[in-house]
């Protein structure tokens, strides 16, 4: 994971280094930590941290204590996504074993509280998969303006490693082209109708 982490801030210009206190692993630590206990924000990020900092110091070495929230979201603004996506992907199997043979869920869902009132702004829709098993969500699309979840629900199933997984989706997604995809991947699954 060091490795990857040269590539996040992917050409950003840094013109204060000395500025920088805390290491970036420790920062996306105590965060996947944090999200991972349902923390919710920048502020949860940093009361984990310090309720838990001596847990913590087993796992980083938090040279100089924990970042505060301002931090926390100053380095989250500056991070390329799309990257730190491709290394959770790709480093987050050390966390599971291996979902193979584990349920997977395939839902989507309105995000609560995201209605700007901009004119013709119905929210945003998110399609998830969720291994209630593990309690983790292992990959999530955004469903696409004037679509809906049956075409996002492909994008989100070429994503992840569904070898060996039951998938389950409610009725929106019960598609023959889905299903096969399912299958081609790998997997089995149980579609409502």
């Amino acid at each position: 994971m060091q490795d990857s982490i040269n590539f996040l801030f992917s050409d950003k210009d840094f013109r204060q280094p000395w500025k920088v206190l805390h290491k970036l692993c420790d920062i996306l630590f105590i965060a996947l930590c944090a999200l991972i206990s349902n923390g919710k924000d920048f502020e949860d990020m940093e009361s984990l941290g310090k309720e838990c900092f001596e847990w913590l110091l087993q796992f980083i070495e938090l040279p100089n204590g924990i970042p505060s929230h301002d931090t926390f979201n100053r380095v989250f603004q500056l991070l390329e996504p799309s990257v730190l996506i491709e290394i959770l992907k790709n480093d987050g199997f050390d966390f599971i074993d291996s979902l193979v043979g584990t349920p997977i869920s395939i839902d989507g869902k309105k995000v609560k509280g995201y209605s700007p009132k901009s004119k013709g702004n119905e929210g945003l829709y998110i399609v998830s998969a969720w291994v209630n098993e593990h309690k983790l969500c292992v990959g999530q699309t955004k469903v696409a303006e004037k679509s809906n979840e049956k075409t996002s629900i492909p994008i989100l199933l070429n994503s992840i490693d569904i070898t060996g997984s039951t998938i389950t989706i409610d009725a929106m997604g019960t598609q023959e082209n889905i299903a096969h995809q399912i299958i081609d991947k790998g997997g089995d699954y149980i579609l409502a109708l």
